[in-house]
C-alpha cells in the first residue's frame, strides 16, 4: 500500500471501528453497516497490505499480532488527520475534529462529575467537534493518554506517571456495603472493624488488589472483580461486602437493598483526577477542554 487512497482510510476507519468494538456484529451500529460488508472491508484491508489482520469465527474475534501493531499505527493516523481536521478548522475560527476523553465506570452519577457539563459547552460553542468517550480501567486509560489514543482520562490516578501531568477534580467517597440478605445488614451495631467482617467473603477489586486487602485486614477473599458493576452485583447477591463508590449505592441503599457498614478503615476518600500528556495542551481541542475545565472548577462562571 505505497500511497493512501480515500478508499483506505476508509478501511482503516472500518478496521478501528472492529477492534474498539470488539468484532464485526458489535461494530455494526457504530459503522451503520451489515456484518457481511463489514467482512469484506476487512478482508480487502488484509489484500492491500499482505497479511491476515484478525481471526474470526465460531471461536470469536481476535487480533493477530500484526493486526495489533496496525491498529496501533492506524489509531496515530486517525489521530493525525482529526488533528489536521482541526487545523483547517481553525483557520475558519471553529474549532473541529475529533475529542477522545476516557474515564473509569460509574463516575456519571457523582454529582461533581465534570463531564456532562463539559461536553454541552463544548458542543454549543462548537458543534463541529466530534466526542469520543471511552470508558475503562485506571490502567488502560493511563496506557492509553501515554499512547496518544485518548486527548485526556478521568479516574483514581492515584501514583505519578512520569510523562503525564494531573489535574486534581475532585472527590470520590467509598464505603464498605453488604446486601439486604446478608447476615449483618439487620445488625444493631453501630461501628465494625475489620476483624467483623473476616468471616464474610469479601468482592475484591484486583485493580486495587493490595489496598482492599490493607482495608479488610483478614479477610475471606471470595470473588476478584475487575469492575464496579461487579463488585455492586455481589453486594446485591447478599452473599459478599465490598467497596463501592457512596453516591453508586445511594439508589440501593435508598431502596433499602443495601446499607454501609461504618467503621474504622472501611471508608475512604478516593481523588478523581484528569490526566494528560503536556504536549497535548497545544491542541486547541484539548485547549477548549482545559478551560471548560477551569469554569467547572469555577462553580460554572
Amino acid at each position: 500500500m505505497p500511497r493512501l487512497s480515500s478508499f483506505d482510510l476508509r478501511l482503516i476507519r472500518v478496521f478501528e471501528a472492529v477492534v474498539e468494538c470488539g468484532g464485526f456484529a458489535a461494530a455494526q451500529s457504530r459503522l451503520n453497516i451489515s456484518t457481511s460488508t463489514i467482512s469484506t472491508h476487512i478482508s480487502d484491508f488484509e489484500k492491500r497490505i499482505g497479511f491476515r489482520l484478525c481471526e474470526r469465527g465460531r471461536s470469536g474475534f481476535r487480533l493477530t499480532e500484526r493486526g495489533r501493531l496496525v491498529y496501533e499505527e492506524s489509531r496515530k493516523l486517525l489521530n493525525r488527520i482529526d488533528a489536521y481536521g482541526a487545523s483547517l478548522a481553525e483557520m475558519k475560527d471553529r474549532l473541529a475534529g475529533r475529542l477522545s476523553i476516557g474515564f473509569v465506570d460509574c463516575l456519571v452519577s457523582h454529582p461533581d462529575f465534570p463531564l456532562p457539563n463539559i461536553v454541552h459547552s463544548i458542543n454549543v460553542k462548537n458543534p463541529d467537534v466530534e466526542f469520543e468517550l471511552v470508558v475503562d480501567s485506571r490502567h488502560e486509560l493511563e496506557r492509553a493518554v501515554l499512547d496518544e489514543r485518548l486527548h485526556v482520562a478521568i479516574g483514581p490516578f492515584v501514583r505519578s506517571i512520569a510523562g503525564l501531568e494531573f489535574i486534581p477534580l475532585f472527590e470520590e467517597r467509598h464505603e464498605v456495603f453488604c446486601g439486604a440478605r446478608h447476615p449483618l445488614f439487620e445488625s444493631v451495631q453501630t461501628s465494625f472493624s475489620s476483624a467483623d467482617l473476616a468471616d464474610h467473603p469479601a468482592a475484591i477489586r484486583d485493580y486495587n488488589l493490595d489496598f482492599d486487602i490493607e482495608r479488610f485486614g483478614n479477610l475471606t477473599v471470595g470473588a476478584r472483580i475487575s469492575s464496579i458493576d461487579a463488585v455492586a452485583v455481589l453486594v446485591l447477591s447478599g452473599r459478599f461486602v465490598g467497596f463501592l463508590p457512596s453516591h453508586f449505592a445511594a439508589k440501593w441503599v435508598e431502596s433499602g437493598q443495601m446499607r454501609a457498614l461504618p467503621g474504622e478503615n472501611l471508608s475512604y476518600l478516593s481523588q478523581q483526577s484528569l490526566i494528560l500528556k503536556p504536549s497535548a495542551r497545544q491542541s486547541s481541542l484539548v485547549s477548549a477542554l482545559l478551560e471548560e475545565v477551569e469554569r467547572e472548577a469555577r462553580g460554572g462562571r
